[in-house]
């Protein structure tokens, strides 16, 4: 690899890498002795309290925490050995956190594995698996030169971003969601991911025969949320000078705000999409996070990433039997009832009722694919037999997501399978609940996705492979 490329991978990082810090040599680590440790990335959210953010009770780091020994758990020794959860905090207000949290989460703990649910910055993944040669499991997806450099260190459940790029230009086309007419521009950002996902999404507009008349990168990585949030509001009027009537949207809900708000203020009166290649974008939490200035819209997203409102808006998906267990396991070890469609932290609707938190699905399926691909590689295995015995499951249980399952494969270092199309539907704490329990079609008091039927089908296979 060039250095070009290396430092494209670890921008986060850069840095410390100037003073030497990251780059360690290291070898597959192996799972002698009779504890396998894992390190789990989680937000430093107890930090963020004590900084004056107003967060829901229930929202601590050390909760997010216990979500992980929860799951790993109720499976009990794997190979004669238990899980020892070590979690390693970044801070979400503070760009250059991800420097120190690459550090303790490998050179500090030598870990047989790093993982992360989701909200990890993509670009500082590379610090791990690339600069530091350690497996990775990371809860959301990767993008194609990520992938390859990282080797036997890397495995994804979401897609990559170029596919979940092209998959989405290939359904607006096909639903006719852009008149031919349409002067499309591309809200994108430099975290290499998004940045991959956008160039693709350009030139799989452009193929199709769209005019793309601007596409905008935001500073995500260099630069703080503040930062970010007025790029983004300043990039209404780059678009409306090159002519943009319509948004193709890749930032992150803690960026997307800012640009909504300003179209709104200025009436651009833009038609958006949103491409889903940021953390938790098209999410039944990140929903909760778009703000009410276009919850009515319907914006459309294409991801493999489920909601539990059903297309008829008159009620909420059934677990499967996998969703189940994962309920069943989380609720006890939490002490509670959870209900579907709730985002982590609980709410209060209308009426006074307390609506308790919904499962944390990602933790749950990547500890039943991690265990299962430990029970293939054996007692003695390195984090690589691990590796290519997680590419030998070819088809597992996918809560959430992925039409309920997934698979990996050769070339193939990512879970899911499937996509389908969702739309944007509002509900607010004011919303009051119909006799069946709903807020305007959500499971939830709160903005919700409704997912759509194409041809007679919810869920549509992606094609791709690195």
């Amino acid at each position: 690899m060039t250095g070009t490329r290396r430092r494209l991978l670890v921008l986060a990082c850069t840095a410390a890498l100037a003073a030497g810090l990251l780059a360690v040599p290291a070898q597959a680590a192996d799972s002698k002795g009779d504890q396998y440790d894992i390190v789990v990335l989680v937000a430093d959210l107890d930090g963020l309290r004590a900084a004056g953010v107003n967060l829901p009770e229930k929202l601590t780091t050390s909760n997010l925490t216990k979500r992980w020994q929860v799951f790993f758990d109720s499976y009990g020794k794997v190979n004669g050995k238990t899980f020892n959860v070590i979690p390693v905090t970044w801070d979400p207000a503070d760009p250059s956190s991800f420097e120190d949290t690459c550090i303790k989460a490998t050179q500090d703990n030598q870990p047989f594995a790093v993982m992360n649910g989701n909200g990890y910055r993509q670009s500082s993944v590379g610090c791990i698996t690339v600069d530091n040669d350690t497996f990775m499991f990371f809860g959301e997806g990767g993008f194609d030169e990520l992938y390859e450099a990282s080797g036997k260190n890397l495995v994804t459940l979401g897609l990559p971003g170029e596919a979940a790029a092209r998959a989405t230009v290939q359904i607006a086309e096909d639903q006719k969601f852009f008149p031919k007419t349409a002067k499309i521009g591309i809200l994108s950002a430099n975290e290499p991911g998004i940045k991959a996902a956008g160039d693709t999404a350009e030139a799989e507009f452009e193929k199709a025969g769209y005019d793309v008349v601007e596409k905008v990168e935001i500073n995500t990585v260099g630069q703080d949320a503040a930062g970010t949030q007025r790029d983004a509001a300043a990039s209404v009027a780059t678009f409306q000078a090159a002519g943009a009537d319509s948004i193709a949207v890749l930032v992150p809900f803690t960026t997307s705000p800012a640009f909504f708000d300003e179209a709104q203020k200025s009436g651009a009166g833009f038609k958006y999409m949103l491409v889903d290649a940021a953390s938790s974008l098209c999410t039944q939490f990140g929903a909760s996070r778009t703000p009410l200035v276009v919850a009515d819209q319907a914006i459309p997203c294409v991801t493999t990433w489920d909601t539990r409102a059903l297309p008829t808006k008159d009620g909420v998906k059934e677990d499967s039997a996998f969703e189940a267990k994962c309920r069943k396991v989380f609720d006890a070890g939490f002490n509670e009832t959870t209900i579907p469609g709730v985002p982590a932290g609980d709410l209060t609707d209308a009426t006074g009722k307390t609506l308790t938190e919904d499962i944390p699905p990602n933790e749950c399926v990547m500890a039943d694919l991690f265990v299962k691909a430990l029970k293939k590689a054996g007692k003695d295995a390195t984090s690589e037999d691990v590796y290519d015995a997680m590419l030998t499951i070819k088809k597992s249980p996918a809560p959430y997501m992925s039409n309920g399952s997934g698979g990996f494969a050769k070339n193939k270092p990512w879970f899911a399978n499937d996509v389908h199309l969702m739309v944007l539907n509002p509900a607010t704490t004011a919303t009051a609940p119909d006799a069946g329990g709903l807020y305007n079609g959500c499971p939830a008091p709160v903005n919700c996705w409704i997912p759509q039927e194409i041809g007679g089908t919810e869920w549509v296979t992606v094609q791709s492979a690195a």
